[in-house]
């Protein structure tokens, strides 16, 4: 496996009928999919989860990742077991403005529309899985 530099969390909730996903919106970037740098001696999957704890608050578990969907970095598919709800929530990290679940791609994205989609169209049973 290349060592990718970065990690981007695909992180969904649980309760697979539920369409969404969730974004953060960054106060330079505007919205986008949580994550960032990997630390030394960090997997892709334990970066992916504290990346999504110290922006959205939320604690998941790693599924799978994917080293072909982006350019440098991986994906990393994590399952939220919680609820959506409609209301966008804060953060604790400064740089991002506010939290939210997604049912479509929001305005003012970081991200082009076919990135997003792409990823969320994505066979994650062709990716890595993490599970045991």
């Amino acid at each position: 496996m290349s060592n990718p530099e970065f990690v981007v969390v695909w992180a969904i909730p649980t309760n697979e009928d539920m369409e969404c996903w969730m974004m953060v919106r960054n106060s330079q970037r505007g919205w986008e999919l949580p994550g960032g740098r990997i630390g030394v001696g960090e997997s892709p999957d334990e970066a992916a989860l504290r990346e999504l704890y110290e922006e959205t608050g939320k604690l998941g578990i790693a599924k799978a990742l994917d080293l072909n969907l982006i350019g440098g970095g991986c994906v990393v598919l994590v399952k939220v077991d919680e609820e959506p709800i409609p209301d966008p929530w804060d953060s604790k990290d400064e740089s991002i403005e506010e939290v939210g679940w997604c049912l479509k791609p929001p305005e003012n994205t970081a991200w082009g529309e076919d990135e997003i989609l792409k990823i969320r169209s994505h066979d994650w049973s062709t990716s890595i899985s993490l599970e045991s």
